[in-house]
């Protein structure tokens, strides 16, 4: 028989652990988790501090308990890898429920250990009342501070889609001293920043306040509260949220020999296969295939790392599926915005030394006499040389997600601007103009590639 192990069990880890008994049947196929909950949707916190979401537990989408009987996946919660042999195929566990360290054979091995929150170096980062926002137990630490201590300031260090998101989860738990400090020129930095600056209007609009182009030197405790040092500038808070980004947990891979690639992520080719025999990698941990850019990049999203988690549970089970890649769409809600991008922007074509057209068309989400319609921006990007569409970029009050996907799917597909002016859009009044908004964006890219 043969044994398919798996280090991790979120997203990845449990995507590839069902895969693979999926494939391989008769294998046994065994999960490590370090802590104490599996397979949950960290892309919910946000809105369960916001309440949206009521229960902690409506974020968890299967227990081990769910895992042994639906799946035939056998779970070890609080059990620790520690080290790796791959040249004898073995590992050492930390057993933290019986206090002992175990040893484990493996045929077929899957690296699913994540990510971790980037941590800046600013003195006092360990003080009480300063929070990030990654597993369930982070989630219900913030939710009681809010629910006990009543706090009616925040400020935020970070410029990201959760940092933007957390604002508005903050607003909406009646916290409305809400300071963001972000070390570039304009937030949302995988925008350009005439787009981004449709996002910073709506901070205005809920009077957040938005302090740019500085970073956070330190955070001291005085009483009851925090004051956070920038320079000659102190802030009194509440309490401090920090988002900025992820780091891939790859200690234990880096030991263990295998190659790393962009920002320490775990290389693995399109079949997830890593520098090791027979041992893959997959989600936050791992680096995925850019269609676009054409190359291995560091993106760490649950879409990815669910599909990734997939391809590396059938391989690891004796199939072969190519992972083809990923446009880097992603999508965040902002208030009553929604915001999304696929591929590069021009700020990074510019990086790239890319001759590019842009556009930017404002249009309306329904038939202008049908009530409800909202304001839509679409600025796109194409390659000025092969007339190919590199990147889009939206934001607007509904249906981004709609559109983004559709403009994804014609960066997956690798497509030109004169082929997309022919694509056929559905049209009724309560989804759309009778010319679709991103119909009309790609047109006017079309005029000015002529």
């Amino acid at each position: 028989m043969s044994r398919i192990l798996i280090i991790g069990g979120n997203a990845a880890g449990m995507s590839a652990a069902a895969e693979a008994k999926r494939i391989n049947p008769d294998s046994e196929v065994v999960v490590f988790e370090k802590g104490n909950n599996i397979s949950y949707g960290a892309c919910g916190l946000p809105f369960f501090i916001s309440g949206e979401i009521q229960k902690i537990e409506d974020l968890i989408v299967l227990k081990p308990e769910q895992a042994r009987l639906k799946k035939g996946v056998e779970v070890k919660l609080n059990c620790e890898v520690i080290s790796l042999d791959t040249e004898n195929k073995k590992m050492k566990v930390n057993n933290m429920n019986e206090n002992i360290i175990e040893e484990y054979n493996y045929d077929k091995l899957i690296i699913a250990t994540g990510a971790t929150p980037v941590k800046p170096e600013i003195k006092g980062i360990e003080s009480e009342g300063v929070f990030f926002l990654r597993t369930l137990n982070d989630g219900i630490k913030l939710k009681k501070f809010i629910s006990e201590k009543k706090p009616r300031s925040v400020v935020i260090i970070g410029e990201g889609h959760i940092a933007l998101e957390m604002s508005e989860s903050f607003k909406r738990c009646g916290i409305n001293d809400i300071n963001i400090i972000a070390k570039r020129e304009h937030l949302c930095w995988w925008l350009d920043k005439d787009m981004a600056d449709i996002v910073e209007n709506k901070l205005n609009e809920n009077k957040i306040k938005v302090i740019k182009q500085k970073s956070v030197d330190s955070i001291e405790e005085k009483d009851d509260k925090l004051n956070v040092i920038l320079g000659n500038e102190r802030i009194e808070t509440d309490f401090v949220f920090i988002s900025q980004g992820m780091r891939p947990n790859t200690k234990l891979a880096k030991e263990a020999g295998l190659k790393l690639g962009m920002r320490g992520a775990i290389e693995v080719n399109n079949f997830m296969a890593t520098s090791c025999k027979d041992i893959y990698a997959a989600g936050d941990c791992a680096t995925v295939y850019n269609i676009v850019e054409k190359r291995f990049i560091y993106m760490p999203r649950g879409t990815t790392a669910n599909k990734q988690g997939r391809y590396a549970g059938i391989n690891a089970a004796g199939g072969s599926f190519e992972f083809k890649g990923i446009t880097a769409v992603m999508a965040f809600r902002f208030f009553d915005l929604e915001v999304a991008r696929a591929g590069i922007w021009d700020e990074e074509a510019q990086r790239t030394k890319i001759d590019y057209k842009s556009i930017v068309i404002k249009s309306i989400t329904r038939a202008g006499y049908y009530p409800g319609a909202k304001k839509i921006f679409i600025k796109l990007t194409a390659d000025a040389t092969t007339k190919k569409l590199i990147g889009a970029q939206i934001v607007g009050g509904e249906n981004v997600s709609k559109r983004i996907d559709i403009l994804s799917a014609c960066l997956y597909n690798n497509m030109k601007i004169d082929d997309m002016v022919h694509l056929d859009f559905c049209y009724s009044p309560p989804f759309t103009p009778v010319w679709e908004p991103v119909h009309i964006a790609i047109n006017k890219l079309y005029k000015e590639l002529k």
